[in-house]
């Protein structure tokens, strides 16, 4: 007997590294545009123009793949205002509204987490709503008073 389609779990997403933002990603676009988030216009401006393709040492972008569809991204880049060059950044994390409280969320931040060790001893974020912040505690990100980040974590020295 097959079970119905609302009490199955939802399959695990694939963690792949982005070389390329369209057209996979715009429909992540085109959602975050109709709720009014503005980071995701800029992540595609940026990388248009080559000012940010997340190709520094210690940075990368992943894209969270449910069968052929992209569903989340993230990126990890070098903390664009310390001088300090152990200091990573978290940014552009969106997750398609079909697909939040799925966990695809916490797991892509916890892949970028891991791809921070090695390259960076803190990684620190702006969270731009509530619910995002309270995202990012659960995670265990540390609220901070720096006027350019909102959370801060530790991130473990590679093995």
């Amino acid at each position: 007997m097959r079970e119905p389609s609302s009490i199955l779990k939802p399959v695990r997403p694939a963690m792949m590294r982005l070389t390329a933002l369209e057209p996979a990603a715009n429909p992540l676009l085109a959602e975050a545009e109709r709720h009014g988030t503005a980071f995701m216009r800029r992540l595609f401006l940026e990388w248009d123009a080559g000012a940010n393709r997340f190709d520094r040492p210690g940075e990368i972008i992943l894209g969270a793949w449910q069968d052929d569809r992209l569903v989340g991204l993230g990126g990890l880049n070098r903390d664009p205002y310390v001088a300090e060059d152990d200091v990573g950044r978290l940014r552009h994390v969106y997750v398609l509204a079909s697909h939040r409280s799925l966990g695809v969320g916490a797991l892509l931040v916890r892949h970028l987490l891991r791809d921070a060790e090695g390259h960076f001893r803190i990684v620190r974020l702006r969270a731009a709503l509530p619910e995002s912040a309270a995202f990012y505690r659960r995670l265990g990100f540390m609220e901070c008073g720096d006027p350019a980040a909102t959370h801060v974590i530790p991130v473990p020295p590679s093995p």
